[in-house]
């Protein structure tokens, strides 16, 4: 009988979902699962699963690394995945409604180089000339940046997608005038041939983001606190990385089998970003300089001409989320 009356006030109250919630016990963390790939930048994410122990913490995360038959993207797309990690030069094949940029993972800070061929010694030279780049890596977004350094149109050249392994020897039989390179060892491999020139590097740009944080747009209201959680987590695990350099690649390197050397290697060209950066490349709007080589990736015509058409490059941005998950 009292809890009959107990009940009875409670409805009479309006206050029957806080008595639900009393008496029930917590609702575990929802699921939010992020793919990723073999890009180191996304490796990070593996760091972040021992940040999130807490079960009183909104977010129960999920790394899945993409076994070579599924494409991260194509599981995102799929609805197999809240988030993805990708390379701007991808983002043209994701569904331009209902998908929102979060966070800039990294950017290349050197080590990537456009190498012109025996004959050509200046960026006039590669006009109308092929231009070998490894499309399934972050290089045509880079590649995209390096020609605009040089001074060459993407629409006077043409861009051949080409294997990593393949460039040396696309380069040394002259099939392509120049090659993308974007690791410092592929780099120097491609400049061992002889009469070879660096037209344009990496090492004397700033800003050139290659890889974001993509979640459908129908999981941030729902998960809006999670994710805020995850992008600090994330934000720490490169904090982490940053003061402990050798702890951190000891531990990317046992997550992944492969050596902390080779680790090193790979991060040597890339910065990774946290929150702070985060914000100062955001704050900018529609002019920063995420959203200009967003811009840059939507204009390029050829391997993405039969693309949905995006829309305006702002909309991808949430920099809100970045605001809120700063903030103490």
């Amino acid at each position: 009988m009292i809890w009959l009356k107990v009940i009875t006030a409670a409805v009479l109250s309006g206050s029957l979902f806080a008595l639900v919630e009393a008496v029930l016990p917590p609702r575990p963390p929802q699921p939010f699962t992020i793919q990723i790939s073999d890009w180191p930048g996304d490796q990070v994410f593996t760091l972040m699963e021992p940040l999130l122990p807490d079960p009183r913490v909104p977010v129960s995360l999920d790394v899945r690394r993409a076994p070579p038959s599924r494409d991260p993207v194509e599981a995102f797309r799929a609805g197999l995945a809240d988030a993805v990690m990708v390379g701007l030069d991808r983002l043209p094949e994701l569904t331009p409604d209902g998908i929102r940029v979060i966070y800039a993972v990294d950017e290349v800070t050197g080590g990537a180089g456009l190498v012109a061929g025996p004959g050509v010694t200046t960026a006039a030279g590669l006009a109308g000339r092929r231009i070998g780049v490894d499309f399934g890596t972050a290089a045509l977004p880079l590649a995209l940046s390096l020609l605009d350094h040089a001074g060459i149109a993407p629409q006077d050249v043409t861009i051949v997608p080409l294997a990593p392994d393949e460039l040396t020897a696309a380069l040394r039989s002259g099939w392509v005038a120049a090659a993308v390179a974007i690791s410092p060892t592929r780099l120097a491999q491609v400049q061992r041939l002889p009469r070879t020139t660096l037209l344009a590097s990496t090492q004397d740009r700033t800003g050139l983001v290659s890889h974001v944080l993509v979640v459908h747009e129908s999981r941030r209201p729902e998960q809006r606190d999670g994710l805020k959680v995850v992008l600090r987590a994330l934000s720490d695990a490169v904090g982490n990385c940053r003061k402990n350099a050798d702890h951190c690649l000891a531990q990317l390197a046992a997550a992944s089998g492969r050596s902390a050397e080779a680790w090193r290697q790979d991060f040597e060209s890339v910065r990774l970003l946290d929150l702070a950066d985060n914000q100062a490349l955001l704050e900018g709007g529609h002019d920063a300089p995420l959203a200009q080589r967003l811009a840059a990736v939507r204009a390029l015509t050829g391997r993405h001409q039969e693309a949905p058409p995006l829309p305006p490059t702002q909309s991808w941005l949430d920099p809100s989320l970045v605001r809120e998950a700063a903030r103490p």
